[in-house]
């Protein structure tokens, strides 16, 4: 039988083996080359195809070769199909009064298979579908409440906002960045224009630092880009090299720095009482447009004050269920400049009511009291959201607490004309 292959003899028996198995491995390798040469190729081509799709579908707002490169890279993907998952026309005239809108990117796997990758949303201020929406029921500790470990509040579902630099530019969290384009011609009845880039495998994959600092390239391009397509002129800050990592981890509430250290102050100068001992804390920025301090009760107080509550405190709620679903909480924000015109306070049926500034109050039915101030000469809204029925528990305190609240603010933001809701407010 004639072999496959005959090699002629080049010397002694053991060189002729070697020289066989040299020849044998090059064919291979030859064979092997053209093989990786073609997955070369048609990566090359996947990539070319999803950057065009990335591309059109986000109206050239943001780089796509940085959006591939999420969350440790890929050469495939598409936009989704659903009509709300694509950008609108930048160059309508009319391109504003569409806002706001957004184009959602998929991760493609083995055929068949898509991933959520990667969100773009644009939207202007005002805006009819876009607020800063406080209330005393959204239960910032809900979503993973079923693998919590250390009670309920030992984690929040998310970090509290970072400032990106001294604020001015927008802020980050853990898995999504906000840029805000401020338009010093205000086209139309516009102030500002806002981006949101989110890495949507947050759920599954944990978002790096330098995916996060991407995500906010990336917003902070496209919120440049829209800006000049639809005439809003505005001039970003830089962004700045480094941005600290966000932590949902609540820590020792006496001790908190940052958007949370007035509290630290306060319970310094008192009895701390029925008042949370845990918050989630994150840096200030002296020009931010927004900050935030969450304060939360674990379990172990959640037990000492329950057992100094009386009946009619108690009504029919249950420890256990304190412990298990329904963790106390408390939260202080502040919005300023354009921000300040889009707070609107919900209540438990999800109705919203504008809260304007200028004016202080509350709204029993969201659990919300509100004071206002001017910041440099713009406008601020600061809030008080508790929840219920930990408010009933503690409401004899809210008053000196908010009160601590926004004099600590206006104090570090050089705040003037404060106005604070009145005493009846916190005891009716």
């Amino acid at each position: 039988m004639t072999p496959f292959l005959r090699i002629p003899g080049r010397g002694s028996r053991r060189s002729d083996h070697l020289n066989r198995l040299v020849v044998i491995a090059a064919v291979f390798g030859i064979g092997l080359g053209g093989w990786g040469l073609w997955l070369e190729t048609e990566e090359y081509l996947d990539r070319a195809a999803s950057r065009e799709k990335i591309t059109k579908a986000c109206e050239g707002l943001v780089d796509p070769d940085r959006v591939l490169g999420l969350n440790g890279g890929t050469a495939r993907a598409r936009p989704g199909s659903e009509p709300d998952d694509s950008m609108f026309d930048l160059d309508d005239p009319d391109a504003l009064a569409m806002m706001p809108t957004g184009c959602l990117i998929y991760r493609v796997g083995d055929p068949g298979t898509s991933y959520e990758h990667f969100k773009l949303s644009v939207w202007p201020t005002p805006s009819d579908r876009f607020a800063q929406i406080v209330d005393g029921w959204d239960d910032p500790f809900s979503e993973r409440m079923s693998a919590r470990t250390g009670g309920l509040t030992r984690e929040a579902d998310t970090s509290a906002p970072y400032p990106l630099g001294d604020g001015r530019l927008g802020v980050y969290y853990d898995d999504f960045v906000i840029v805000k384009a401020l338009c010093s011609d205000k086209p139309g009845d516009k102030t500002s224009l806002n981006v949101m880039t989110v890495a949507r495998y947050s759920e599954t994959e944990p978002v790096t630092d330098a995916d996060r600092h991407t995500l906010a390239e990336l917003a902070r391009t496209a919120a440049e880009r829209a800006a000049a397509k639809v005439g809003c002129a505005a001039t970003l800050p830089a962004l700045p090299a480094e941005l600290p990592t966000p932590t949902e981890r609540l820590v020792n509430a006496e001790s908190a720095k940052g958007s949370c250290g007035w509290y630290a102050d306060f319970v310094a100068e008192r009895d701390r009482v029925r008042l949370p001992d845990r918050a989630l804390t994150a840096p200030v920025g002296a020009r931010a447009l927004e900050e935030s301090c969450l304060l939360a009760v674990s379990d172990k107080e959640v037990s000492r004050i329950w057992s100094g509550l009386t009946e009619d405190e108690i009504g029919s709620s249950s420890l256990r269920d304190v412990l298990r679903t329904a963790p106390w909480w408390l939260r202080t924000e502040s919005y300023f400049g354009d921000e300040a015109h889009e707070v609107k306070a919900q209540d438990f049926g999800s109705e919203q009511r504008p809260i304007d500034h200028g004016t202080a109050g509350a709204d029993k039915d969201a659990k919300v009291w509100w004071a206002s101030s001017l910041c440099d000469g713009q406008p601020a809204v600061h809030t008080l959201s508790v929840e219920y029925p930990y408010e009933k528990y503690i409401r004899q305190l809210l008053q000196p607490l908010f009160r601590a609240y926004v004099t600590d603010v206006a104090a570090r933001r050089g705040c003037r004309d404060v106005k604070l809701p009145a005493a009846s407010t916190f005891t009716s």
